[in-house]
């Protein structure tokens, strides 16, 4: 028997999670705007993750055989955020990592960016081990957030930490 696809009539409490992280990391870029060298290259990111956002808002989850599948991520909200990363690495001097985009769709795929380590001297392998550390333990408190506030300042520190290890790799000599 071939399974037949049809969509559901109401989109999931996953896909909201996705839209809320998307509203919130546009948000956290918009207070970068003021002064900032790059400011095209943010309202850029800004306009990706506001359309990503509408895409979950209004993706109805695929149904096969009855059964909802929850564990795709909707094209709608998905290319969206494929075109912010893939800005986001043609303009690194903008400050934000192609990274933190993973953050949005991790209520769905449970998949992250995990970032490699800089091949640095020993200096810069510390500060980078430190970063990485960070990052890890910022995104085990994300996946357990209960909380719109702390979803904001979580993700306002993932996109702070994965900056700083975009300035590290700029300024690191390799051993």
């Amino acid at each position: 028997m071939i399974a037949t696809a049809a969509r559901a009539t109401a989109p999931t409490y996953r896909y909201g999670q996705c839209a809320a992280r998307a509203r919130d990391l546009a948000a956290i870029l918009r207070t970068r705007l003021e002064g900032h060298p790059h400011r095209q290259a943010l309202l850029v990111l800004i306009g990706h993750l506001h359309t990503a956002a509408e895409g979950f808002e209004t993706a109805e989850p695929l149904v096969m055989d009855g059964m909802t599948i929850t564990n795709v991520t909707p094209m709608e909200g998905h290319l969206p955020l494929l075109m912010a990363a893939a800005h986001a690495a043609e303009h690194p001097q903008a400050g934000v990592s192609e990274a933190v985009f993973a953050y949005v769709t991790a209520p769905v795929t449970n998949r992250l960016m995990r970032p490699e380590p800089l091949p640095a001297d020993d200096s810069g392998a510390r500060q980078d081990v430190q970063l990485r550390t960070r990052i890890a333990l910022t995104e085990h408190d994300l996946a357990t957030e209960g909380d719109a506030t702390t979803r904001y300042a979580l993700l306002a520190t993932l996109v702070q930490l994965h900056g700083e290890r975009l300035a590290l790799g700029a300024t690191v000599t390799a051993p």
